[in-house]
């Protein structure tokens, strides 16, 4: 009976998404990771890991890892738990190993 909600806690930890680095385009890859924290974890480690995956899945093909979109999801208690995603490119010699903080967009200002 003391072992039912040990039991029931991991299966739901074990329950959390998770996805392999699934292709979506010529040499871009898609993935994203539930953060199995809850609402103490820091999603922001839980992208970090994914760019090393991303950094791993290319190395296997002698290639180099280029983050091309980077979301994360904030933890909301008792509605849902955060996450985060990643779009990247394996590349032969990588462009910006590191997304821009504006995204790609640049504007001009003029005075």
């Amino acid at each position: 009976m003391k072992k039912i909600p040990f039991i029931l806690f991991a299966t739901a930890v074990s329950g959390c998404a998770s996805t392999a680095p699934a292709k979506i385009g010529a040499d871009t890859y898609y993935a994203s990771k539930t953060n199995t924290a809850g609402m103490f974890g820091d999603v922001s480690a839980v992208a970090g890991a994914l760019i090393v995956e991303g950094n791993q899945f290319c190395g296997t093909m002698n290639k180099e890892f280029e983050l091309v979109t980077q979301s994360v999801t904030q933890n909301i208690p008792g509605v849902r738990f955060g996450g985060a995603s990643i779009t990247f490119k394996c590349v032969e010699h990588a462009k910006s190993p590191v997304m821009r903080p504006d995204n790609g967009v640049s504007t001009v200002r003029t005075n």
